[in-house]
């Protein structure tokens, strides 16, 4: 992986980082058995116009009332360096609403991860880029905001919401990390945990805790990424004993990682180092648990050499403390292997998307597939093949509804060009 830097890799990075790479040549696994699409229907929420809603959305999450929020990184046309959108459904139609647009500067702006509810009912999110001056680049440290609705009456159905900057990065001269790519995420005690791309004591980024002291966010550096262990590509995620997990990489090297909370802080432990072969590599994507601890993950494949395909993989802890890897699903060698994490349903089948693999192949723009568990083996399922058309182009992940519905973004086409939000019904 190569550090990138500027407004315009902010935009993309999220969801075209892996486009130009070709993916690996490989061989199927006995273990799995794929089956032709079944009937799904996708039907497209919203195109995004390149407008006051912004373009390039990056995912999606719901709140209690069924509602959808997101990001875009930014608009092409100069309106706004991104924003984030709430889709409110009304009786059968969606009404997009933009809560809030980045200006850039001080403010923030390019939006790379989605947002997420606080304890306190606010959305809070992350950018990579504005904020303050820090390691010789102006205005690129990043900074945490939140979102809450006016209270006030606006005499307007869609209202913007508040914005605050809740926490400005660059600012601490103890090898503080900067630029947050993946958003953040919250404890039960409220403190928010994320990751930086850059910073930290080898500057290779950092896995931070907000905590809340004398009514501010202040910053504490939970672990630093060394040369060695590569940079992160992903965000944390807790599993059900309040441990955290992340992936990180490099040109060279890819595992997935784990912090353990003691009274002494938290340490930091390497669960899985992918080998280069079948089980994959760069993991841009980090885990998500089933209700057993079992962490399900994917690999986007080495852009390197072309020799080392993009995977699902299951990481499964052990008596002694070590976690046993196993591959679920390996990705055809014309097709680039997905970097937006999975989603599971109560019957514990996974979904997630592919990026899309430039060029003559039969995954050019991207696509949804699932996985389901059948007497020991996993099924694969290719729900839907984007067409670039009214549909879009490059996926991200996907977010599941209680009915099962399964809802997420493309980065691009639509019937305007700027992206588009979808669902897809069972």
């Amino acid at each position: 992986m190569t550090k990138q830097q500027g407004p315009f890799k902010a935009a993309l990075c999220g969801s075209f980082r892996l486009l130009a790479f070709a993916p690996a040549l490989l061989c199927a696994l006995t273990m799995i058995a794929m089956q032709s699409a079944q009937a799904q229907t996708l039907n497209v929420l919203y195109a995004f116009t390149d407008g006051a809603d912004g373009a390039y959305p990056e995912g999606v999450t719901f709140d209690r009332a069924g509602n959808l929020y997101g990001t875009t990184s930014f608009s092409a046309g100069g309106s706004s360096d991104g924003g984030v959108f709430e889709l409110i459904r009304r009786n059968s139609s969606w009404i997009l609403q933009p809560l809030y647009t980045f200006q850039g500067g001080s403010e923030g702006y390019a939006p790379e991860g989605g947002v997420v509810f606080g304890p306190d009912g606010a959305l809070y999110g992350a950018t990579p880029y504005g904020g303050s001056i820090c390691g010789g680049i102006y205005y690129f440290c990043g900074i945490v905001y939140s979102l809450q609705p006016s209270p006030h009456a606006c005499g307007n159905a869609l209202c913007p919401w508040n914005w605050t900057p809740e926490y400005v990065f660059g600012n601490d001269l103890n090898y503080g990390g900067y630029q947050p790519r993946s958003g953040v995420i919250f404890d039960s005690a409220g403190n928010m945990y994320g990751t930086t791309y850059y910073g930290g004591l080898y500057n290779n980024g950092t896995a931070f805790e907000l905590y809340r002291a004398q009514n501010e966010w202040r910053e504490n550096t939970i672990d630093n990424f060394s040369n060695a262990v590569g940079y992160a590509t992903s965000g944390l995620t807790f599993d059900a004993a309040g441990n955290l997990f992340g992936t990180s990489a490099d040109a060279y090297y890819s595992r997935v990682y784990e912090l353990v909370h003691s009274g002494q802080g938290w340490n930091e432990q390497t669960i899985y180092t992918f080998q280069g072969g079948n089980d994959g590599s760069n993991p841009e994507a980090g885990l998500i648990f089933d209700a057993a601890g079992n962490g399900y993950g994917t690999t986007a494949g080495n852009p390197r050499d072309g020799n080392e395909p993009g995977t699902v993989y299951q990481l499964s802890p052990q008596s002694d403390g070590t976690w046993q890897e196993t591959v679920l699903y390996i990705f055809p060698a014309n097709i680039s292997g997905p970097i937006s994490n999975l989603a599971m349903d109560a019957a514990g089948n996974l979904y997630g998307t592919t990026p899309g693999t430039p060029g003559n192949n039969p995954d050019k723009w991207g696509m949804v597939f699932e996985l389901s568990p059948v007497n020991g083996s996993w099924i694969f399922t290719q729900l839907h093949h984007f067409t670039n058309g009214v549909d879009g182009a490059t996926p991200s992940g996907v977010t599941l509804d209680s009915a099962g519905n399964l809802y997420g973004t493309c980065i691009s086409g639509g019937a305007n060009g700027w992206g588009t939000i979808w669902e897809i019904a069972p």
